[in-house]
């Protein structure tokens, strides 16, 4: 996954071809998650506020969904509509 140099990791977490880092930016003390999902080749970053971090860091699939952040994950609706529509 590539980074800005102007980030510092504060935390890295892998399990099941998922990579998830915590950020921070000194200059403006920015902080913001980046998941890379290596079976899929799907990435995105959500910012972060200090108070809610780390649990960005944890459930960051959740906070996308959240967001409404699109990561390429099909939802069991929208999978069942398409197998409708191929089926018609």
């Amino acid at each position: 996954m590539q980074r800005s140099a102007t980030y510092r990791e504060l935390a890295e977490r892998t399990g099941d071809g998922v990579a998830v880092s915590l950020l921070w930016k000194r200059e403006d003390n920015r902080l913001k998650v980046a998941v890379c999902d290596t079976t899929t080749g799907t990435e995105f970053e959500l910012d972060a506020h200090p108070e809610n971090a780390l649990d960005v860091f944890y459930h960051p699939f959740a906070y996308a969904a959240f967001c409404g952040l699109d990561y390429g994950v099909e939802t069991a609706a929208a999978s069942r509509a398409s197998t409708e529509a191929l089926a018609a």
